[in-house]
């Protein structure tokens, strides 16, 4: 591939589909909640993060663990838990408060939110001098309020219990009990804010293909992973 490429796997259930032997050799950036995946699976994405506030407090201590003990290269997080050379906080601006476009690594310094947590990993691979990403497991179809969860103020929610089921991710317990975290508005926020992610990602020359076959999204090209991975354009 003559562009550098990275691989963003975001946590929707298509992801349950791909062969992660396809990903070896690759550049790849994990988030969130996966980790618990990958300990079972003994595979380390190349970059891990979380760009929400609630979900990295809830999970520091494994956060750090990851830092620390897995051959994970870097992670990025929007809470500064770690002095570890492998770790780089993420100073991310209110949402809506700049719509400066992320480019450099000086832009962890002061980073533009891009409203969700696998447009703001693109943004950080852009900063990293990534030119083509490629998007699995980016769904955007949650179901709002699953089997286990109960409210827990505004716009929060708090696993009561660990579901036998969950359709918004791609293995069951990738929720378990006590893990707290925001609605997902998945029509309401996730879809604009990834459409607005789209737009400056055009224009700033970075290429983005969406490989998942059942994502909502609509705003890049849709191609299948092999097809993405020896294309260029």
């Amino acid at each position: 591939m003559n562009k550098k490429t990275i691989v963003i796997m975001g946590n929707g259930p298509s992801l349950a589909d791909v062969d992660f032997a396809t990903l070896d050799g690759l550049d790849t950036f994990g988030l969130n909640s996966a980790y618990r995946a990958y300990e079972r699976m003994n595979w380390w994405p190349t970059y891990h993060g979380c760009f929400d506030y609630r979900v990295t407090e809830n999970h520091k201590d494994s956060f750090i663990n990851l830092i620390e003990n897995t051959p994970i290269k870097k992670s990025f997080y929007v809470v500064d838990i770690s002095k570890h050379e492998d770790f780089q906080f993420v100073n991310m601006e209110k949402f809506g408060t700049t719509n400066r476009w992320n480019n450099s690594l000086s832009h962890f310094d002061s980073f533009h939110d891009n409203g969700n947590s696998g447009a703001n990993a693109c943004s950080v691979t852009a900063c990293m001098g990534y030119e083509k990403i490629i998007l699995l497991g980016v769904d955007c179809n949650y179901v709002e309020m699953v089997d286990g969860a109960t409210t827990d103020g505004p716009g929060k929610l708090v696993m009561e219990k660990t579901p036998d089921k969950n359709p918004n991710y791609w293995f069951d317990d990738y929720q378990q009990k006590g893990d707290e975290y925001n609605v997902p508005a998945g029509l309401s926020f996730h879809m604009p804010t990834w459409n607005m992610f789209a737009y400056r990602a055009a224009h700033a020359g970075i290429e983005v293909v969406n490989c998942s076959p059942i994502s909502n999204l609509r705003c890049f090209k849709m191609m299948p992973l092999e097809e993405a991975l020896k294309n260029d354009t």
